[in-house]
C-alpha cells in the first residue's frame, strides 16, 4: 500500500486486497476499457474466459462460472450496474477504481491513443486497447514488446506472422474488408471478435482458431469452420451470410450460436447449403444461448426433443424473417405453427424471445406454467397473427415481459392470467407474482 498513491489507498486497496486471485485478474482487465465506458457482461464473460482467468469447476460451463465473477464483482461494489438494463448485462466501472486498476497493472497494460504509445515503457506491456476516436480498435497481448498501429497493419498479411502468441484480438470497428490466410498462424488465438467489420467472406485457413464472434458483413462460412473442435461460441447475428457447411453438430462444445439460420433440407451431394436442418442441433448438449433466424423455412422434424434436453441453455431467441405482405399462405402457418410446437426449451432457460412469429396461435408448452419454471424474460415482438396472448400469469419468476406489435389481439381478458385462477379475487393466486416491468405497445386493435 505504502506505493499507492494517496486516494487510492486505505479502502480503495483494500477492496481489492480482500479479493480471491481470480476476481483480482478479472478486475484488473477491466482497466483497458476507455474511463466512462460502459461493460457489456457477455464481452466481459468472453475476454476472461478467452485469457484463461476462468477455473472450471465441474457440471459448469465456464461461461456460466465467469458470469458468477461478474456478480461478484458487482455485489463488493467494484463494478456498478447500468439500471436501464433489467437483466444486469450493463455495468460500469467507478473512475476512483479505474484509476486503481490502471495504477496496478500499469506495467502490463495500456489503453489509449496510438500517440502515447513513444512514452510507455514496453519492457513487460502484455495487453493493449487502442482508443482513438473509436474504442476498442485493438485489443490484443503484444509479442516480443513490440506495438503495431491499428489501420493498414492489420491489411498486411506479414504481420500476422509476427504475432504468434496472440490469444485475443479484437477488431471491432476497424476498415478492414478481409482478413488474409496468415490468421490461421495464430495458433494460441482463442478470441476473434471482427463485429461491425467489412469483412465478407473468411479464409479456410480458420479452422486452426478456437473461439469466432460475430460480423455484420458475413456472406459464407469456411468449411473449415467445422473442424473448429473446441470452438465454444459463433455469432452470425445480423449477418447476411447464406451459405454454410454441413456439420455444424460436431462442434460439440458450442455453447453460444447465434444467428441460427434454418434451412429447408439439404442435398447431400453438395458441400455447402443455405441454411442448416434443426436436426443438427441434437448433439450440441452444452447450448447455452440459441439464436435461431429464417424458422419458416424449415423442414418436417422428426421428433421433439431438439431443445427440451438441453439443460444449460438459458436464453432462447426464435425468429421468422418479417413479412412484406400482410397475409400468409395457409400451408406456411400449418408448418410454422408445428414447428414451434416442437422446439420446446428446458426447465432452465431464463430468457425467450419470439421475433415475427406468424402462427395464429402460441405454441401450447407457453401454457404449462410448471415447464418454464426459470423464465425471468420474456419477448414477444411482432407475432402480428394471434389472436390472444398466451395464458403465462403463472410464470413463478417472471420478472419483465415485452408484447410489441401483436396486431390480431383484440382484448386481454382472463386468459392472460393462465390457468388454475378460477376465481380473481382470490388470494391464493396471484397473478404475475414476480412481475416488475411490463410494456405493451402497439396493440392497435
Amino acid at each position: 500500500m505504502s506505493t499507492l498513491p494517496a486516494d487510492l489507498s486505505g479502502a480503495l486497496y483494500l477492496s481489492y486486497d480482500e479479493l480471491p486471485r481470480y476476481l483480482k485478474q478479472c478486475f484488473i482487465y477491466c482497466a483497458l476499457y476507455p474511463e466512462d465506458s460502459i461493460f457489456f457482461r457477455d464481452d466481459l464473460v468472453r475476454h476472461w474466459i478467452a485469457e484463461g482467468f476462468v477455473e472450471g469447476e465441474e457440471e459448469q460451463l465456464l461461461e456460466d462460472t465467469a458470469e458468477e465473477y461478474y456478480n461478484e464483482l458487482i455485489s463488493r461494489n467494484l463494478l456498478q450496474l447500468v439500471p436501464e438494463y433489467v437483466d444486469n448485462s450493463r455495468c460500469k466501472m467507478h473512475d476512483r477504481l479505474r484509476q486503481l486498476a490502471v495504477h496496478l497493472s500499469s506495467d502490463d497494460y495500456f489503453c489509449g491513443d496510438p500517440k502515447s504509445f513513444a512514452v510507455k515503457t514496453l519492457t513487460k506491456l502484455r495487453r493493449v486497447s487502442v482508443v482513438s476516436n473509436k474504442p476498442f480498435e485493438i485489443l490484443s497481448e503484444v509479442h516480443n514488446n513490440k506495438l503495431y498501429e491499428q489501420g493498414h497493419w492489420l491489411l498486411n498479411a506479414s504481420r500476422y506472422k509476427k504475432l504468434r502468441h496472440l490469444r485475443v484480438l479484437n477488431l471491432t470497428g476497424s476498415l478492414i474488408e478481409s482478413g488474409p490466410d496468415s490468421i490461421g498462424s495464430l495458433i494460441h488465438l482463442r478470441l476473434l471478435d471482427l463485429d461491425n467489420t467489412d469483412i465478407s467472406c473468411l479464409p479456410e485457413s480458420i479452422s486452426s482458431l478456437i473461439n469466432l464472434v460475430g460480423c455484420q458483413a458475413l456472406h459464407c462460412l469456411p468449411s473449415g469452420i467445422t473442424r473448429l473442435c473446441n470452438l465454444r461460441r459463433l455469432g452470425l447475428d445480423e449477418t447476411p451470410i447464406n451459405q454454410m457447411p454441413k456439420g455444424i453438430y460436431r462442434l460439440k462444445f458450442l455453447n453460444d450460436l447465434e444467428g441460427f439460420p434454418v434451412g429447408g433440407g439439404s442435398d447431400s451431394r453438395k458441400r455447402m447449403q443455405d441454411g442448416w436442418d434443426l436436426e443438427e442441433l441434437g448433439p450440441l448438449m452444452q447450448l447455452r444461448r440459441l439464436d435461431m433466424i429464417k424458422l419458416e423455412r424449415a423442414a418436417p422434424c422428426s421428433h421433439d426433443l431438439l431443445l427440451v434436453n438441453k439443460r444449460y441453455i438459458k436464453k432462447l431467441v426464435l425468429t421468422c424473417t418479417a413479412s412484406t405482405d400482410d397475409s400468409y399462405a395457409a400451408d406456411d402457418v400449418i408448418n410454422i405453427e408445428k414447428t414451434f410446437e416442437l422446439l420446446i426449451p428446458g426447465h432452465s432457460v431464463e430468457e425467450l424471445n419470439f421475433v415475427n412469429f406468424f402462427g395464429r396461435r402460441f405454441p401450447t408448452w407457453l401454457d404449462a406454467a410448471t415447464h418454464l419454471p426459470s423464465l425471468k424474460y420474456m419477448n414477444l415482438i411482432d407475432c402480428k397473427s394471434c389472436m390472444h396472448l398466451p395464458p403465462i400469469g403463472q410464470l413463478p419468476n417472471l420478472k419483465y415481459l415485452q408484447i410489441n406489435g401483436a396486431a390480431a389481439v383484440t382484448k386481454i381478458g382472463p386468459e392472460f392470467i393462465g390457468h388454475g385462477v378460477c376465481n380473481l379475487r382470490s388470494t391464493e393466486a396471484v397473478a404475475f407474482p414476480k412481475l416488475e416491468t411490463l410494456f405493451i405497445k402497439e396493440l392497435p386493435n
